[in-house]
């Protein structure tokens, strides 16, 4: 009987020492390949979503700035209407304190107490229909400074619904 010799070579010894060493070395190449394409896939994730926090700040500030144009044209139109509005009543009341001086000195010039009641009633009358005239003529300009106000307020509105509607 033979008994074969378990002694390793130096030769051989080496041989292992390499083959360990070298799957040791791509283990490590593997190791390295797959830590730096995680790295890349969460850079590249991360690079999108702060592009995409900017695109967004970038819109909010547009529309900040949109909506402060909005509020300035809607007050510019408020404030143009009541101007309106007040310059109507001022000279509605101007014309009708005048009417009220000519009425007065005709009552004052009657000559019979029917004349004077005759005027007076023909003054009320005319003093309310003129009144009633004016504030439907007031009204009307009300309802424009109203729908002018609004209108910008109601294009913002739109256009924020517009954008909702399409995120969604």
């Amino acid at each position: 009987m033979t008994t074969k010799s378990s002694k390793q070579t130096p030769i051989d010894a080496t041989k292992t020492v390499e083959g360990v060493m070298a799957a040791g070395q791509e283990a490590m190449q593997t190791f390295v390949k797959a830590s730096t394409e995680g790295y890349e896939k969460v850079f590249e994730g991360a690079k999108v979503k702060a592009e995409d926090f900017v695109k967004g700040y970038d819109e909010f500030a547009v529309t900040g700035k949109d909506n402060v144009e909005a509020v300035v044209a809607a007050s510019t139109a408020y404030t143009k209407g009541m101007e309106a509005i007040a310059g109507e009543w001022m000279a509605f009341t101007k014309s009708a304190m005048e009417q009220n001086m000519t009425n007065a000195k005709a009552v004052m010039g009657a000559k019979t107490m029917q004349e004077m009641m005759d005027l007076q009633a023909g003054f009320a009358k005319s003093s309310f229909d003129g009144f009633v005239a004016q504030s439907t003529k007031v009204s009307e300009m009300a309802a424009k400074v109203a729908q002018d106000t609004l209108e910008p307020i109601n294009a913002r509105v739109t256009t924020a619904m517009g954008k909702m509607s399409n995120a969604a």
